[in-house]
């Protein structure tokens, strides 16, 4: 099956964008394909040590990015966001955002053009979890943004679901105890 983008995501030419990650030390690298977002979350989430944390990188002022947290979760509470914002976070192409644990430091971050970087002192299960989805290791694992240039350009922008945008998620995330660089609502 040929690399998916997400709603909010275009790129002229994908094709040499493969299901593969790129190991390193203490690291994975990868561009995610758009149908592998809800299994690759839910369970890469169920791997982090509780408390675990969400934050979202929502775009400021200045071309600068303002960053919140929702802090000492359960898995439950992380999959519950998932559930009720994965229609956001899974398609809008301008936020950043991620999983994390406060006790194992491991941490799953989906940065723009669908690249995704974990971070871990022990990948194993991680790599369990992209190969269950059919990506295999290659150091030179190409990402989105590996295939982005002047000739072949690729633009990222904000979607609705369900008449919500990225807004609304941060605005009732504050309202439950999420906190950041601006922790008023939007």
């Amino acid at each position: 099956m040929s690399f998916r983008l997400i709603s909010g995501v275009s790129v002229q030419d994908v094709s040499g964008v493969t299901k593969s990650y790129r190991p390193g030390k203490k690291k994975l690298l990868f561009s995610l394909s758009a149908e592998d977002y809800p299994k690759f979350f839910t369970e890469s989430v169920k791997k982090l040590s509780e408390p675990v944390f969400f934050f979202i990188e929502i775009p400021g002022d200045n071309d600068g990015y303002l960053t919140y947290y929702l802090d000492n979760c359960t898995a439950s509470v992380a999959l519950a966001i998932l559930k009720r914002y994965g229609g956001i976070l899974y398609n809008d192409g301008v936020i950043r955002w991620g999983f994390g644990s406060h006790s194992s430091d491991d941490e799953i971050y989906m940065q723009e053009y669908q690249t995704a970087a974990i971070y871990s002192e022990n990948l194993l299960p991680y790599k369990k979890v992209l190969e269950s989805l059919g990506y295999l290791p290659d150091s030179g694992a190409v990402t989105v943004w590996d295939v982005i240039s002047g000739k072949n350009p690729g633009e990222c922008v904000n979607v609705e679901s369900d008449d919500e945008t990225y807004i609304e998620l941060v605005n009732n995330l504050i309202d439950i105890g999420m906190h950041g660089e601006k922790s008023e609502r939007r």
